[in-house]
């Protein structure tokens, strides 16, 4: 940019030196025409004077010649004055022949009675004339004049110059006026380009320190040599550079806490202006509203959002000018729940005006899921405690009108009573467990878990016999060399015991249940594979769900609490894992959990 802005003001001194010279050659060219012109009249008019007091002494040699009675010899007298005047002497009588030439034989001439010069001077008796001759074939300037024989006009004499010989001094004259264009045009060059040059310099100076500050160099100043105008014009750009400095470092500071303010804000910030073009925004308005160009200020915020629903929203907000918060819901490109407040931007001041609109966008999508898990959750347990509470009161109920008198009904709503308790306890143990897992704020021990161990001797050897009153299969598959699992073995336990358990339960009679091990990528990989009646595609997304069951009769008949999947996943997410389900009705169901092996192999 600097190198452009010098050649600029070099340009600027070439045009300047440019148009300097152009007035030097335009006016020495004026004067060169006008002194050429000058001369050339003052020339034409001293010819003119000779060629005529030429004639008048020819005239007078003739008169005389005549007075003495005798026949001239117009041949020699012309022959004779041609040669001292060095002009062109013609006599020619009145009728139009001529007597003598000093150039031609005068019988030979044809006769001249129709010349111009001839017959003006016949009329006025003085001919000029400025033509081609015919027999010398040049072009002359004649004089004509007639003369007399004493009392009668006897012929015309007449005399001529050449004109090449005004050419020759027309050129001379025409040399000196180039020399002199060239002297002047060297002089003024070198005398202009030094006074422009000075003149230039400083504006040079101003035009680099003014780039170099435009580029964010703000301690750049002018040098200043002069009192006039360039240095007081140095001194006021010093001056302005000075404040321009303590602002620019004002706003830059203003705009990094700006800035600063807007990125660490969890809410998108969108301020417009009464065009709907940007003002200011923020990363996360960026995210929301799906706006992926860089540079937004003073573009159309509808036409950079690429999320049409938001952008609709936005449009609707601000031309109907609402003030309250307003909830929508939006699908593309994820399905989030956002709420908007705005309100006007109105400069400071006593007549301060709407400048335009800020709003402010909050992404409320996990606090109503969260609303909605707290509202299933509750709706959950309500129906889930009263369900066993319900069937407890009415056994008790029955008891108190009578039925305990009855040994076998008692005893067996005392069964009943107590199964539903057991329901009961472990319907609220899972409850405190996952509360206890969702909510803990602090680690557990972390112990050195041999996979292979556990699964075998603790949790099969646990859940075994329950397996074998099925004529169920337990097999274990575990690679060779499997590395340790560094998790809580407690949080382990419970998490096998709830996918074998669950296994064990939805498998039927005479099925088979597999349970592997395994290294892959810096991942253990556990599997649960059983041959029970499987889940439908449909429900795979719910399964995890607190309270989900895909048979709610069937699961509380087998005494599930649908909470053990739940407790399993947040289990798992708590050592930064994965767990997935795979299944397919009548054929069975996988479950395969990974757990990062780097948080200690």
């Amino acid at each position: 940019m600097v190198t452009v802005l010098i050649i600029k003001v070099m340009t600027m001194l070439k045009k300047l030196m440019g148009a300097f010279t152009a007035l030097i050659l335009i006016g020495v060219l004026i004067t060169g025409f006008l002194s050429m012109e000058i001369a050339k009249n003052y020339y034409y008019n001293s010819v003119e004077e000779k060629l005529v007091s030429d004639a008048r002494m020819l005239k007078m040699e003739l008169i005389k010649a005549a007075s003495s009675g005798g026949q001239p010899d117009y041949e020699g007298i012309c022959d004779r004055y041609g040669g001292i005047v060095g002009e062109r002497i013609t006599i020619i009588r009145i009728d139009g022949k001529v007597l003598g030439d000093s150039e031609l034989d005068a019988g030979d001439m044809e006769n001249h009675i129709d010349r111009p010069e001839i017959q003006q001077a016949l009329a006025t008796g003085l001919g000029k004339s400025t033509r081609k001759s015919d027999s010398l074939n040049t072009e002359l300037l004649y004089i004509a004049m007639p003369y007399t024989d004493g009392k009668h006009t006897a012929g015309i004499i007449r005399v001529s110059l050449p004109l090449g010989k005004i050419s020759d001094i027309q050129k001379k004259i025409w040399g000196y006026i180039i020399l002199a264009i060239f002297a002047g045009i060297a002089v003024a060059v070198v005398l202009g380009y030094r006074y422009l040059y000075g003149l230039t310099r400083p504006i040079k100076e101003i035009t680099e320190a003014a780039v170099t500050i435009a580029g964010g160099r703000f301690d750049r100043r002018v040098h200043v040599w002069t009192d006039d105008e360039i240095g007081r014009l140095g001194n006021t750009f010093n001056f302005m550079a000075d404040k321009l400095n303590n602002m620019i470092e004002e706003l830059r500071d203003d705009k990094s806490k700006i800035e600063a303010i807007l990125t660490s804000s969890m809410n998108g910030v969108i301020a417009v202006d009464n065009n709907g073009k940007v003002m200011i925004t923020n990363p996360v308005a960026e995210r929301l509203l799906d706006i992926q160009e860089k540079n937004v200020v003073g573009r159309d915020l509808f036409e950079l959002a690429r999320n049409k629903e938001a952008a609709r929203a936005l449009k609707d907000i601000l031309t109907s000018g609402k003030d309250g918060p307003v909830e929508l819901s939006l699908t593309w490109p994820d399905e989030i729940i956002i709420r908007i407040f705005s309100s006007p931007i109105m400069l400071k001041g006593r007549h301060g005006r709407v400048i335009g609109t800020l709003m402010i966008i909050q992404d409320i999508t996990d606090i109503r899921k969260l609303e909605k898990i707290r509202s299933d959750f509750v709706a959950n347990v309500t129906h889930e405690l009263r369900t066993p509470l319900t069937s407890i009161r009415g056994f008790i109920e029955t008891l108190k009108e009578g039925a305990i008198e009855d040994p076998e009904r008692r005893r067996r709503f005392m069964e009943i009573i107590e199964i539903e308790a057991e329901r009961l306890e472990r319907l609220i143990e899972d409850i405190l467990l996952l509360s206890e897992i969702e909510n803990r704020t602090f680690p557990l021990p972390v112990d050195r878990i041999d996979v292979e161990e556990i699964i075998t001797e603790d949790i099969l050897g646990m859940l075994g016999r329950k397996a074998e009153e099925k004529s169920i299969t337990l097999k274990t598959y575990f690679e060779d060399g499997l590395p340790y699992l560094l998790m809580n073995t407690d949080r382990f336990k419970q998490m096998m015991i709830n996918l074998v358990d669950n296994a064990i339960k939805y498998t039927p009679r005479g099925g088979r249940v597999l349970v592997s091990a395994y290294k892959n990528d810096g991942l253990m990989v556990i599997r649960v594979k059983d041959t029970g009646i499987g889940i439908p595609e449909e429900h795979h997304k719910r399964l995890f769900e607190r309270f989900y069951r895909v048979d709610r009769g069937r699961s509380r008949k087998l005494g599930g609490t649908g909470l053990g999947l739940a407790i399993v996943k947040h289990i798992v997410l708590s050592v930064d894992g994965s767990i997935k389900v795979s299944s397919q009705p009548g054929v069975g169901t996988e479950f395969k959990i990974e757990i990062p092996l780097k948080r200690g192999e």
